[in-house]
């Protein structure tokens, strides 16, 4: 199955070789094997180069599947055969560092000093092949990714859209700001192909009031787009936890106009069959503390 993957996604046999540190004839002898043992033809071969059959891109996708969770099984037993059993894997992206995980990870090391949190920062679509490969336990992602197969997500933090302006711009001498007024601006993004949910939602609730933003620069950090905002190179909606952050050279101003779906959300996700004990527990706090604490989930 390995085989038949690497050269589909290569679509070139000395490629999928290299990549499966092999040599090709045994290659190329292992997916007609394959295709023998099947009885159906999965690679197109000609003079103009290879392509996959019908039933060829049916196997794929399930082989695919199958290999993601062979390695997803082989991961969680090699962790819970090793001493580290106590150790728990958790990724996240950068925003819930802002006011959710600190107090939270803080917390739970004082309560459970046995259990060491590893914390790993990943884009939300890559923790979700995390969880799926087994190498993180838990993962704080923006819900908009689509979220894993038999998985399990609680929403642990909503926030308003606030504009992020450079401080010395004559819009941050106001106390509030109108979405117009914002669009009217040069933006900062993130990009479309990295965020498509957000970034719709944002252009959609602009176009709504008639404007057309201008997106002078992309950043998908939300550090990074801070830094562009402290630069004077744009405005930039941020979610209202970035205030924390200290940045200089940028005001908050919030959009008194804010279209009500226009919201950050934060959601933990973890797979509840493939996960130890120590993070069982970590879960257990991370939803008490929400429960503890009603304003981090709060629409407005």
């Amino acid at each position: 199955m390995r085989h038949l993957v690497a050269v589909a996604e290569e679509m070139h046999f000395g490629r999928a070789a290299q990549r499966l540190n092999m040599a090709q004839p045994p290659l190329s002898q292992s997916i007609k094997r394959l295709e023998d043992y099947l009885g159906v033809q999965l690679l197109e071969r000609s003079r103009s180069g290879l392509s996959v059959t019908p039933a060829g891109q049916v196997f794929v996708e399930e082989a695919r599947r199958t290999l993601m969770q062979a390695d997803l099984t082989r991961a969680v037993t090699l962790r819970a055969a090793q001493s580290n059993a106590t150790q728990v894997h958790v990724s996240f992206i950068g925003p819930a560092m802002f006011r959710l995980l600190p107090p939270v990870v803080l917390r739970h090391h004082q309560m459970r000093k046995e259990i060491e949190i590893r914390l790993s920062q990943e884009s939300s679509p890559k923790q979700m092949v995390g969880i799926m490969q087994g190498r993180y336990d838990v993962a704080f992602i923006h819900p908009s990714t689509d979220l894993i197969e038999g998985g399990d997500a609680m929403m642990v933090e909503r926030c308003r859209f606030v504009a992020a302006i450079p401080e010395d711009w004559p819009l941050a001498r106001q106390e509030s700001v109108s979405l117009r007024e914002v669009g009217e601006q040069p933006l900062i993004m993130a990009p479309q192909r990295e965020a498509p949910g957000r970034v719709s939602e944002q252009l959609t609730a602009f176009r709504d009031i008639g404007v057309s933003p201008r997106v002078v620069q992309e950043s998908m950090q939300t550090h990074s787009t801070l830094s562009l905002v402290a630069a004077r190179l744009g405005c930039a909606l941020a979610m209202e936890t970035a205030a924390e952050t200290g940045v200089r050279g940028v005001a908050f101003r919030p959009i008194h106009d804010l279209p009500g779906n226009l919201r950050w959300e934060t959601a933990m996700v973890w797979h509840p069959q493939h996960i130890s004990s120590a993070a069982k527990l970590f879960i257990s706090d991370i939803k008490a503390y929400v429960a503890e604490h009603p304003e981090l989930i709060a629409r407005d």
